[in-house]
């Protein structure tokens, strides 16, 4: 479990987020937070899927199963079309989401 404490940390850190900047974002308390990175409490289902949705980090990742923090656009457009894309419509959705990718990061930068 301590994987999933330093990583909590490490991303709330990334983002320089106080423990009530986190609480606040993703509906829980401060003292819950800090019971995470401490390793004194489990996070259950609904927020583990929030802090990882809020982080944008697969819930994996969080959990230690893997050291890949994010889904490989491949890997997501295999497993939700099963097969049915040709070559051709694969590059196009992997064109797709890297051009929102793209956008999002300027967007984001524009923000800052």
């Amino acid at each position: 479990m301590s994987t999933f404490c330093e990583r909590l940390s490490n991303l709330r850190h990334e983002k320089n987020l106080t423990l009530d900047d986190l609480a606040n974002k993703i509906g829980t308390t401060k003292s819950t937070i800090s019971r995470y990175e401490n390793g004194m409490r489990q996070p259950k289902q609904d927020i583990l899927e929030a802090l990882a949705n809020y982080f944008e980090v697969t819930t994996d990742y969080l959990l230690g199963r893997t050291n890949q923090k994010y889904f490989r656009a491949d890997e997501t457009i295999s497993f939700h079309s099963k097969g049915k894309l040709s070559d051709k419509d694969m590059k196009m959705v992997r064109d797709l989401i890297d051009r929102l990718v793209k956008d999002h990061k300027e967007e984001e930068k524009k923000k800052d």
